[in-house]
């Protein structure tokens, strides 16, 4: 049995995740001072585990409908 979201459940998932790393990148950069590549760098490392996720099909969004998936 593999692990997998619905559809619905990774759309919450994935605005939750992306909410909640800006949020934390927002803290952060107070205290970087200045030194705004490390926050890109998280912030592209957090796009990338989100990446891997949807596709390992972890997570399984629908974009919202906005995106037509096609079946495999």
């Amino acid at each position: 049995m593999k692990l997998q979201l619905g559809q619905k459940a990774s759309d919450v998932f994935v605005v939750l995740y992306v909410g909640g790393t800006l949020l934390i990148r927002f803290l952060l950069e107070p205290q970087l001072k200045g030194h705004f590549l490390v926050s890109i760098g998280i912030g592209a490392f957090a796009l990338l585990f989100l990446w891997a996720l949807a596709k390992s099909r972890l997570i399984n969004p629908s974009w919202f409908g906005l995106i037509k998936k096609k079946d495999r």
